[in-house]
């Protein structure tokens, strides 16, 4: 049984943290709202009063954080200070690789062990443990933190070196935000044309038209049971995330002079549903805005 540190207990970190109480390891969390860590503690997870209490005694650490500036601030005034010498950090957030960069190479410098780890699956694989991992960072690393991710998860990939989860994540999650753009313009040019949301589903789903933002996040209320369409469009994924992650992509592609053709138009879209208020809701929830 391992002692682990959760930091961060939002809409992934709060499932995680379940799956590896239930898998036996000891768990403690931490999350500047105090209120999402309260619906832990019949799962036998302790809340920590703070930082530096949750990290403490820790043998893994596990970050899910909503963006680098967090990641950075946790880990440099927070973990890296506290921490227990040789303690594993993981971080499962989606951030600026540049960001992910600068993590690891502090950590190495204090001497700990480090992989990025960002995930995919949402909220229903967080939940069932089937998330997969994207693990960038050194085998020895990776092997080390193992146990964690096999009670989180149905699947990991090493997809190299420091940076290189993220780089996965990024490319994935861009490629995500795109097909839902094509999704929901298919479902309107049916609709208009004549043929009806159910059987266009039911061509594309088996065909050459199929992919996650179709059998996962189907936009359509109705027809996918554990799609956010059927609960109002909440998350799920929501469409803020998801305009996060396209601008990751984008600032990528940039700052590696590529030129991306479709990814900036998908984010534009995301940026008028989002300015428009709605960006709580899931990125699947856009074809209200098309409609």
């Amino acid at each position: 049984m391992l002692n682990i540190a959760v930091i961060g207990t939002g809409n992934m970190g709060a499932p995680m943290s379940i799956n590896l109480a239930k898998a036996g390891h000891h768990v403690k969390v931490f999350d500047i709202v105090p209120e999402k860590m309260a619906p832990l503690k019949v799962h036998g997870i302790a809340a920590a009063e703070d930082h530096r209490s949750a990290v403490v005694d820790a043998d893994i650490i596990l970050t899910m954080l909503p963006t680098g500036v967090e990641v950075k601030e946790v880990y440099f005034e927070q973990a890296m200070q506290h921490a227990a010498a040789g303690s594993i950090l993981i971080d499962s957030s989606t951030i600026d690789l540049n960001d992910a960069h600068a993590v690891h190479v502090v950590a190495k410098d204090k001497g700990f062990l480090m992989i990025d780890a960002p995930v995919s699956g949402g909220t229903a694989g967080a939940a069932a443990g089937t998330l997969t991992f994207m693990v960038g960072g050194s085998e020895h690393a990776l092997n080390t933190a193992s146990p964690a991710l096999s009670a989180m998860g149905a699947r990991v990939v090493h997809c190299g070196d420091a940076g290189m989860g993220q780089a996965a994540k990024m490319c994935n999650n861009m490629m995500l935000g795109i097909q839902m753009a094509s999704v929901v313009e298919g479902f309107h040019l049916a609709r208009r044309v004549g043929l009806s949301n159910e059987k266009l589903y039911e061509v594309a789903s088996s065909s050459s038209g199929n992919c996650f933002s179709l059998t996962a996040f189907c936009p359509i209320p109705g027809i996918v049971e554990v799609s956010p369409s059927n609960n109002d469009y909440r998350p799920g994924f929501s469409t803020d995330l998801m305009l996060k992650d396209m601008r990751l992509a984008l600032n990528a592609a940039q700052q590696k002079r590529l030129d991306l053709d479709m990814a900036p138009i998908a984010a534009d879209l995301y940026q008028q549903f989002s300015d428009d208020g709605n960006g709580d809701l899931d990125f699947s929830a856009i074809y209200k805005m098309l409609e």
